[in-house]
C-alpha cells in the first residue's frame, strides 16, 4: 500500500472556527477541500470569544501563534453588579490548574489564524512534506448530501466526490437532516445577546480615562474576565474581557429577548438597535453604557441551542461545531467544542486509515465526542437565566478538563 492510497479526500463544508480547525488537522495526512457559501471575509464582526484549557492545549499543538492573533491571556473572573460595587472574584493560574491557559481574542483574528494553518506552505507551519495546504472554495456552499456515498452537491449544482465529509456549516446547518433520522431545528433560549467590542483609543475619548479596571489589566499584561450582574430578577448581565493584546475590550449584553426578529434569529451577526440596548439597560453604570455608545458595530443574536442530537454521523459524514451541539455563550464553550471537535478528528490522520475504515472511525470519534459535547450543553444550561457567580463557576472544572480524544481512548483501554 503506498501513502497515495491511504489519502483520503476530505470535504470540510463550513469555514468557520469548527471547519478550519478541522481542515488543520486533517491536512497532514490527507487531501482537504474547504466549502464555504460566503466570501473570505464572512462574519469577520469585531466580537471577541475566550479559549478555555480544554481547547488551548489543542489549539498550541496545531501551531495557533496566539501573538499573531493579539491574544490576552486571562487569570480570573471579577464579578461585580449594575452601579459596579465588587461581589465577587476568583484568581487563578489556569496554566498550573489545568496546564493550559485561559485566552481571549478577537473573533476574526482566530479566524484568520485558523485559515493560516489550514492553508500555509507546511514549511512555514514545520510540517512535513505530505501536509499538502486546504484548498478553499469560497461563494459556493454545499445544499445537498448523500451521506452513504460521500456525494455533496454545491450551490452552482455541481457535485464533489469525497472518502469524508464533515459538516461545519453552523446552528442552522444545511446539511445536519441529511445526516439525522428525523429533522431537528435550533431551540431559541429566551435570551438576546449583544455583542460589540469597543477601542482602547475611543474609550479613554469618551471617559477622558480609561477605567482602572481596564487600566491596571493593561499594566500587568494580563486579563480578566469582568461579570456586571443585574442583581434583580432580570436576567441582565455584561461580560467584558480584553482583545488584542488589551487594546480592546470585548461587550456581551445579554438579556430576556424583548422581540424576536428574523435576522436576529438566523443569523449571530445581524445589526442591533444602540438606543435600545441602552434603555433595555438604563440603570446600569454610566462608564458601560457610554463605552456601549462608541462601538463602532453593534451585533445582536437571539441565543439559541441544540437539543442533544441522537446521532452525529451517517455513512461518510459526521457533524462538528455548532451543527452538532450549538449551545449558548453562557459558559464560553461553543469555540472550544468545535476545537475539541477537530483534535477529535486526528483519528482519521493514523497511519494506515483507508476508505474502508471511514465509517468506523467516524461512529468512534461520536462515541467520545457526542457524550462530552451534551454534558458541556447541559451545564451551559444550568447556568442560563438568573445564576450567581458561583453557579457558573461550579462547572468550570469538568468544562476544562479535556485531554483530547488520543489520551481518552488510551484512557478507556486502560480501564476495559
Amino acid at each position: 500500500m503506498t501513502a497515495n492510497d491511504t489519502r483520503l479526500r476530505i470535504a470540510v463544508i463550513g469555514s468557520g472556527i469548527a471547519g478550519l480547525a478541522a481542515a488543520r488537522v486533517l491536512r497532514e495526512q490527507h487531501d482537504v477541500a474547504v466549502y464555504e457559501r460566503g466570501q473570505p471575509s464572512v462574519a469577520t464582526g469585531g466580537q471577541g470569544i475566550a479559549n478555555f484549557p480544554n481547547s488551548t492545549h489543542i489549539l498550541s499543538d496545531i501551531g495557533f501563534d496566539y501573538k499573531r492573533a493579539g491574544s490576552v491571556e486571562l487569570g480570573g473572573w471579577v464579578t461585580v453588579d449594575r452601579h459596579g460595587n465588587y461581589l465577587h472574584s476568583t484568581n487563578f493560574n489556569t496554566r498550573e490548574k489545568y496546564g493550559s491557559p485561559l485566552m481571549s481574542h478577537m473573533r476574526v483574528d482566530v479566524r484568520a489564524e485558523l485559515l493560516r494553518l489550514a492553508t500555509a506552505s507546511p514549511e512555514e507551519l514545520g510540517l512535513g512534506p505530505s501536509a499538502i495546504p486546504a484548498i478553499m472554495v469560497w461563494n459556493n456552499g454545499a445544499v445537498d448530501l448523500d451521506a452513504e456515498a460521500g456525494k455533496v452537491t454545491l450551490e452552482d449544482g455541481s457535485t464533489v466526490d469525497a472518502d469524508v465529509v464533515i459538516v461545519a456549516d453552523g446552528i442552522h446547518s444545511h446539511l445536519r437532516n441529511k445526516i439525522l433520522p428525523e429533522p431537528i431545528s435550533a431551540r431559541k433560549t429566551g435570551l438576546t445577546c449583544c455583542r460589540v467590542a469597543v477601542s482602547a483609543e475611543e474609550a479613554a475619548k469618551v471617559l477622558g480615562k480609561l477605567p482602572q479596571w481596564w487600566e491596571d489589566q493593561r499594566k500587568v499584561g494580563q486579563g480578566c474576565m469582568r461579570l456586571v450582574e443585574s442583581m434583580d430578577d432580570t436576567a441582565r448581565l455584561v461580560v467584558l474581557y480584553p482583545l488584542r493584546d488589551g487594546d480592546w475590550m470585548n461587550m456581551a449584553w445579554i438579556f430576556p429577548t424583548q422581540t424576536e426578529r428574523e435576522s436576529t434569529t438566523n443569523s449571530w451577526f445581524a445589526d442591533g438597535d444602540r438606543d435600545e440596548i441602552l434603555t433595555i439597560f438604563h440603570d446600569f453604570g454610566y462608564e458601560l453604557k457610554e463605552l456601549l455608545r462608541v462601538a463602532t458595530e453593534v451585533k445582536l443574536w437571539e441565543l439559541q441551542d441544540l437539543e442533544p442530537l441522537p446521532t452525529w454521523t451517517s455513512g461518510r459524514a459526521i457533524l462538528i461545531g455548532d451543527a452538532a451541539h450549538a449551545m449558548t455563550p453562557l459558559q464560553g464553550q461553543g469555540a472550544n467544542m468545535a476545537i475539541e471537535d477537530a483534535d477529535g478528528l486526528r483519528l482519521l490522520a493514523q497511519s494506515g486509515v483507508t476508505r474502508d475504515d471511514v465509517s468506523k472511525i467516524l461512529q468512534r470519534i461520536e462515541g467520545v465526542r457526542r457524550p462530552r459535547a451534551t454534558r458541556v450543553l447541559m451545564n451551559t444550561r444550568s447556568t442560563s437565566k438568573v445564576s450567581s457567580a458561583a453557579d457558573r463557576y461550579a462547572v468550570f472544572d469538568e468544562n476544562c478538563t479535556y485531554p483530547g480524544i488520543l489520551s481518552i481512548i488510551k484512557q478507556q483501554a486502560t480501564e476495559a
